[in-house]
């Protein structure tokens, strides 16, 4: 036992490491990665379920006393943002499936790290935590009444189906986040955390590679077309971030307006492939295997930004 949790924390302490290798586990092995499909749903929930359970819930009821700015900030980030760069993505005259994916992913949750990376980025990371957490519960709310009216997209399910599964993750992986807490208790919890990071981390390689399910076959086909989407899925992220900051910055101080935008650039989006039925445009899912690779590298580009802009006493 003891071997095993030392090689869980071990794995915990070299996520960037361990990440990217377990996409190339997906593109190299693409029966293993269509085999690992369904188990995309509960990988979702054990995801969140983890994120919550290691979450500084003190330091979380403090910040909900106060919760007006980071509620509002998630209902731009759901609403607002996808409003306004869907225009930009249809003047553009893009593929119609990247468009579509362009502005889901827009509506789509905070990832689940971004308060992690805010950390090293000198960003808010309490603010970050706050947002990621907020939108994850808001979006079944948001996102499927707005793709049917923004994007007239047949889904191939209902905006109340769409609905229903999102809630079923937030809420199965709640529920399971209050478990752990209550079984270990805080003591054990805090002794623990790296171990849970770890696991964090198995879970993230697993949940990697069905996401390159169809990818090689995608690229040998239409070469081209991934690479335009790759593209697109860096430029998605970096307007998504600035139209947060530039809608904030003139009513917020720098670093706070940073934080939203950055946290705006990041979503959630492989929770949409563990919503979305398989029949769904194979442009989405396409894709949400391709914007994994900003998703891993936009943090460490970005680095050099923020230094320059926030003090180090930030």
């Amino acid at each position: 036992m003891d071997s095993v949790v030392h090689v869980l924390r071990r794995m915990g302490r070299r996520a960037t490491t361990l990440l990217p290798f377990s996409l190339g586990i997906g593109l190299a092995f693409q029966d293993i990665a269509a085999a690992a499909r369904p188990l995309l749903w509960p990988l979702a929930v054990a995801l969140l379920m983890l994120a919550l359970a290691r979450t500084d819930w003190p330091r979380l009821a403090s910040l909900l006393k106060r919760p007006g700015l980071a509620i509002v900030l998630a209902l731009l980030n759901l609403i607002a943002v996808p409003l306004i760069v869907w225009p930009i993505w249809q003047a553009l005259g893009l593929w119609p499936g990247l468009i579509a994916a362009l502005c889901l992913s827009a509506m789509a949750p905070g990832i689940i790290s971004a308060a992690t990376t805010a950390t090293f980025l000198r960003l808010d990371t309490s603010l970050a935590l706050l947002l990621t957490l907020f939108t994850n519960f808001l979006v079944p709310f948001t996102l499927p009444p707005l793709a049917l009216w923004l994007l007239d997209l047949d889904l191939k399910i209902s905006a109340v189906d769409l609905s229903l599964r999102l809630a079923l993750i937030v809420a199965v992986a709640l529920a399971g986040a209050l478990i752990i807490r209550r079984f270990l208790g805080p003591q054990r919890l805090e002794e623990s955390g790296s171990t849970l990071d770890g696991i964090s981390v198995m879970v993230l390689m697993v949940f990697a590679i069905p996401l390159m399910d169809g990818v090689v076959a995608r690229a040998a086909a239409e070469p081209l077309k991934l690479a335009g989407f790759v593209a697109g899925a860096f430029a998605g992220m970096l307007l998504c971030n600035l139209v947060m900051t530039f809608i904030t910055l003139p009513f917020l101080d720098r670093r706070t307006a940073l934080t939203a935008g950055y946290c705006s650039g990041g979503r959630h989006n492989a929770l949409l492939m563990a919503v979305l039925p398989v029949t769904a445009d194979p442009d989405i899912f396409l894709f949400i295997a391709a914007v994994q690779f900003p998703i891993y590298l936009i943090p460490t580009l970005l680095q050099p930004l923020y230094r320059r802009l926030l003090p180090s006493s930030a």
